[in-house]
Formats: C-alpha cells, structure tokens, sequence
C-alpha cells in the first residue's frame, strides 16, 4: 500500500445527506390505527413481537422494546413537522406514559458498555488493517432547534506491533506452524454500531416534509401489569393532536 493510499485511508470521512424511513402504505386507512383531519392523516400498527424480530438485527422484544409503524401524510400543498418526540404511548388509564427512543440508546443498552477483551501479543509480529465503517450522526439544527440526522461513512487504516499467541491445532484448518487462524470477533463498539445503524435506518423520519413518509418508533416495553390495559398512541404538536388506539 503507497504512502498516497494510506494518507487517504487515514482521514478520509464523507457525511453523506440520507433519512431513514420505509416505504408508506398507500394511505392513512391502510394501517389498523388511523386518523384524519384537514392538514395531515396518520396511520400506525403494533408491530408483533416475533414479526420484528425477522425485521432488525436486534431481537428487540427480548431487549425489552416494542415496535410501532407510523405513516403520516400531509394534505396537499401542506407541510409538516415531523419529529419523533411527539408521539407518546400512554398505557391504560394511569399506568404508563411512555416516549420513544433513540437507536443509539436501544444498542447502548442492548450492549451494555463492556470493555473490550485483551489478548496477548508477540514480541516480533507487525499487524496492518483497514476497514470502513457507516454510522449516523444526529445533531441540533440552528434554525429550528430540532435534531437533525445524516449519515457517516468513515474508512482507517492502522499498524501495530504484537499479534494472538499460538494455539495448537488439529485437524485440517491447521497452517504449517500448527496454529489455528485467528479470526476477529466484532467489539461492543462495532456491535452497537451495527445495531444503532440498523434501527435508526427504519426508525421514522424527523424534520418538515410535505409528502408521506412511514418508519418504526420504539418503546420501551410496558410492565405486565399493562397486560390486559388499553394502549394508544398519541401524537401532539404545533399542527395538531390525534388519539389512535393500538389493537393488539
């Protein structure tokens, strides 16, 4: 690798404009929970435990979340803003009050922030790597104050001296010096990474937007005791409020 590569691997990080979001249903209707009023019609549904756990990485429902689809639509020729805090779940009548969360906040705790395991190196052994990593990015807008997200892409590059001791090995994955190959387990840095990228990109969009847009919001799961209650989600703003009961 010349020196020109290196250099670019280094400190090469482009922000790349991007929402996240699915596809919307046709319209509000379409979704078990709707609303409608002049300016903006909503839909939403309860995502199934065992559905969302084929839809993200993460099981979520065993991490101790539950999953909602919102779509919104503006009326023609209106404009909305839109921004996941304004939608709570309220849980019977005075059970619980509950607000969505980040995906950074569902991989932080579905990770936990355990250290990364040491090993021991070598003396002799000289080590490069390369790699690239996409992640997101959310930050407060100067105009509007809402938060605001992008995403990141980031590429490095890196030399180190020392490397895993020797294992012994049998069998046929075994190289000439009798070594099993080590193989590179991700850290929980990389794991939250992961996961918090793949929730925030089905996580619904934030910001002012005059067509549909569609995405999942994420709670933390109600105590049992909510069981048998009433669950409806509530969306309130400057544009508006709408009640939208969740069958379950």
């Amino acid at each position: 690798m010349n020196k020109a590569v290196l250099t670019l691997l280094l400190f090469a990080a482009v922000v790349v404009a991007d929402s996240p979001g699915i596809r919307p249903r046709a319209d509000a209707q379409s979704y078990p929970a709707h609303y409608e009023q002049p300016d903006y019609s909503i839909g939403a549904v309860l995502i199934p435990p065992e559905q969302a756990k084929k839809m993200f990485k993460l099981d979520l429902n065993h991490a101790g979340y539950i999953v909602v689809e919102v779509g919104f639509f503006p009326a023609p020729g209106k404009d909305v803003d839109l921004y996941p805090t304004d939608f709570t779940l309220f849980v019977g009548d005075k059970l619980a009050t509950l607000r969505p969360v980040s995906a950074d906040t569902v991989a932080d705790l579905a990770v936990g922030n355990r250290p990364t395991p040491a090993h021991t190196s070598g003396p002799h052994d000289v080590n490069t790597s390369a790699g690239a990593s996409v992640g997101h990015v959310s930050y407060p807008d100067p105009v509007t104050g809402h938060r605001t997200s992008g995403t990141v892409a980031e590429t490095d590059a890196g030399v180190g001296i020392g490397g895993p001791a020797p294992q012994p090995c049998r069998g046929y994955d075994c190289d000439s010096t009798g070594s099993v190959p080590s193989i590179s387990q991700p850290s929980p840095v990389q794991t939250a990474n992961t996961i918090s990228q793949d929730v925030w990109e089905k996580s619904l969009p934030d910001g002012k937007t005059a067509h549909a847009v569609a995405g999942y919001l994420y709670f933390p799961k109600p105590s049992r005791k909510a069981k048998d209650a009433a669950w409806e989600l509530r969306y309130e703003n400057a544009d508006g409020k709408a009640r939208l009961p969740l069958p379950r």
